[in-house]
This record gives C-alpha cells, sequence and structure tokens, in this order.
C-alpha cells in the first residue's frame, strides 16, 4: 500500500515539471527555428503553423494566427511526450539522470531522428532527409542541446522533488 502512495505522490508532483520542461523545449525549438528562417523572411507564423501541417497539411499555411497557436499547441504536447519518455526511461536507467549533458544530448539526437526523420515524413509524406544538410545539422545541434539536454534536466528535477 505505502508503494501506491508513493508512487501516486511521485506521479503528482513529476507532472508539472515535466510539462514545463515539455513547453519549455518547445519554446526554444520554435524559437531557434525562427531565429534561423527570420534572414529568409520567413514569419514566426509560418513556422509555428508547420506542425499544424502534420494534422491539416499545406492548408494549414492559410489558417492564420489561428492554425499557428494549433501548431504550437500541438509542438508543445509532442514535446511534452518527448520529455516525460526520457523520464520514464531514466526511472529504469538512472545513469540518464546521472550524466544529463552527455545522456540528453544523445537523447536529443535521437528524438530529432524519431520525430522529423520518421514520425513527420510518414505524416506528410515527404521525403525524411528533406532540407539542406546546414538545416538538418542546425536542428540536430539544437536538438541535442536545447531538447534532449532540457529533458533530462527537467526529468531530474522532478524526480529531486519527489
Amino acid at each position: 500500500m505505502s508503494d501506491v502512495l508513493t508512487f501516486s505522490h511521485h506521479r503528482k508532483i513529476s507532472i508539472p515539471w515535466l510539462l514545463l520542461g515539455g513547453y519549455t523545449v518547445a519554446a526554444l525549438d520554435m524559437l531557434a527555428a525562427i531565429a534561423y528562417w527570420a534572414h529568409d523572411g520567413v514569419s514566426a507564423t509560418r513556422i509555428l503553423q508547420g506542425p499544424a501541417t502534420w494534422v491539416l497539411g499545406a492548408s494549414a499555411h492559410a489558417g492564420g494566427i489561428a492554425t499557428a497557436f494549433l501548431g504550437a499547441f500541438i509542438y508543445a504536447h509532442l514535446l511534452w511526450g518527448v520529455v516525460a519518455l526520457y523520464h520514464v526511461m531514466a526511472r529504469r536507467h538512472p545513469l540518464l539522470w546521472r550524466r544529463p549533458f552527455v545522456c540528453g544530448a544523445i537523447y536529443g539526437a535521437i528524438a530529432y531522428g524519431a520525430i522529423f526523420q520518421i514520425m513527420v515524413p510518414l505524416l506528410t509524406r515527404t521525403h525524411p532527409w528533406a532540407g539542406s544538410p546546414q538545416w538538418i545539422l542546425t536542428c540536430l545541434a539544437v536538438y541535442m542541446t536545447l531538447v534532449g539536454i532540457p529533458c533530462a534536466l527537467f526529468s531530474r528535477a522532478a524526480t529531486d522533488v519527489a
């Protein structure tokens, strides 16, 4: 019985940290994409609409601010799942918490590959390695540093609280 209470207590405390982690890494990644494409004149709205195209198709770009909010919502919750998955894996393999920078960076690279080289192409029927090599390397670096490492740190913070 006490194990059930401990687990329930841990989960109640962990969830806000994991949600905050997901929203934070989504914001960091979106800001990096906005900064990268700004010099080419691509608007922040269009960047935020990107994840909405996974569900609505190319018509999402004609949806204005509403589809930008939808895209941000979809992406934030996807990355909440990425943070939560790290947390689940780290509970089984505590090395992921002990080495958050190395393990987080590796996890970020794997997450980038899973999302943008497998999931998105399946949803949108695009080629997995579409984009310039510079863009792909930038995305990989962003996912390693601004997504993967914060995933590890937020996961560890969620555990330290419990």
